[in-house]
């Protein structure tokens, strides 16, 4: 693959307006409100590098305090630092740190960049990193809220998909239909209060809701009705039946709303889990049973990106989301690209989503990550003649800012 063709298709990424297909962003203010130092750059995902390194929580939650002096939390942070600094997600650090604040994350450099950041922790810094640095039209994020008047311009909400429900709570539904004024006698009831409050939701900006994949019973509408009218009266219920059964039936009013459902898959993002629970394949049986509902599935399934890679080439109601797959892995998501890009169609992929939270800065160096890894898949399809150079660049406008748009309706 020719290195000067990666260029010119990063270059012409870099023009290219983006929309950020996931994100865990607060209000602004709650970013400024707080005091930042360069160990805010190692707070979202990092701390996994760093503790399978051999970093202890306790030492790494320390690390966070901003409280404590700064030099002995580097000194306890570098070691552990050093063995990491070449992995994915602790090169968006670097990247964020060197555009940012001029410099790269060392023992010379910690000090100088910590007050950087605090000088530039300031109203604003949403605009000038997502949309001037990064040219972010909008980012999608769950941050549990509806848009209000403390919600920035750039931040569109996909809110839980238990909030349709109130799967988590099946009493919260009860209280729901009491505040919106519907009767809530039985099960033939509950869709008419979960679509009032996806009503409600899309009237206050939400443009699509969050599940995980996950093993959900199917019961049937009597076994689901039984335990309803027990939650109702009162009385002893199966809290799983009656949680999986809304689920499903959330699943329904959503759809036809025509909002899609974002699905966490694969990979998760602390230590010490057993990634196998939330296997891609928990997803099939689901979109089948809701074949008029569009499914998002996040983070390319990581590490089973040929699973979801055949769910969307089966499933015409299934899309592949590259959200956080860049910083877990580059060679991962290059890898998923290019297999993917002979699978299905490019109207299914969606290149980028930073998935971060107060580090915005990171975003940054996650979407120089994106180019690269989606340029080199497509590089490496014209080198081989099977793709024009124009070619590729309407495939990268697609994945970084058609697809998303079309798939959650973006007034963008």
């Amino acid at each position: 693959m020719s290195a000067a063709l990666k260029q010119r298709l990063v270059e012409a990424m870099s023009r290219m307006p983006v929309i950020d297909a996931h994100e865990h962003l607060p209000a602004e203010g709650d970013r400024t409100g707080r005091q930042v130092d360069v160990f805010t750059l190692f707070g979202h995902y990092t701390h996994q590098d760093l503790i399978s390194a051999g970093m202890t929580r306790e030492q790494y939650d320390w690390t966070q305090d901003p409280k404590q002096d700064l030099d002995e939390r580097w000194q306890v942070l570098e070691p552990f630092y050093l063995r990491t600094r070449h992995t994915s997600y602790t090169r968006a650090a670097r990247l964020a740190a060197q555009h940012f604040y001029g410099l790269d994350i060392g023992r010379e450099t910690y000090a100088e960049i910590t007050a950087r950041m605090q000088a530039a922790n300031t109203a604003g810094i949403y605009r000038r990193v997502l949309a001037d640095a990064c040219n972010i039209r909008v980012a999608l994020t769950q941050n549990g809220t509806v848009r209000d008047d403390q919600t920035h311009e750039l931040l569109v909400p996909v809110l839980p998909l238990s909030s349709v429900s109130h799967c988590a709570a099946p009493g919260g539904l009860r209280a729901t239909a009491e505040r919106l004024g519907l009767e809530l006698s039985g099960l033939d009831d509950a869709d008419a209060v979960m679509e009032a409050v996806v009503a409600e939701h899309r009237k206050a900006g939400n443009v699509g809701y969050k599940h995980t994949s996950t093993d959900l019973l199917e019961p049937t509408g009597a076994e689901l009705a039984r335990e309803f009218a027990a939650m109702l009266r009162g009385f002893e219920y199966n809290a799983r039946v009656l949680s999986d059964g809304l689920a499903h039936r959330s699943m329904d009013v959503v759809g036809a709303a025509g909002l899609p459902i974002a699905v966490h898959c694969g990979m998760i993002w602390n230590n010490w889990n057993d990634f196998y629970e939330r296997h891609p394949k928990w997803m099939i049986p689901t979109a089948l049973a809701h074949r008029g509902t569009r499914f998002d599935l996040y983070h390319a399934g990581i590490p089973w990106i040929r699973v979801t890679g055949n769910m969307a080439k089966e499933l015409p109601n299934c899309w592949l989301n590259m959200c956080w797959c860049h910083i877990i892995s580059q060679r991962y998501s290059v890898s998923a690209l290019d297999e993917w890009l002979d699978l299905v169609p490019v109207s299914k992929i969606i290149g980028f989503g930073g998935d971060y939270c107060r580090p915005v800065e990171k975003i940054y160096g996650h979407l120089v990550m994106a180019r690269e890894d989606i340029a080199e898949a497509l590089a490496g399809r014209i080198d081989r003649g099977i793709m024009s150079f124009a070619d590729a660049l309407e495939a990268a406008r697609m994945m970084l800012f058609d697809n998303a748009r079309e798939l959650y309706r973006l007034k963008v």
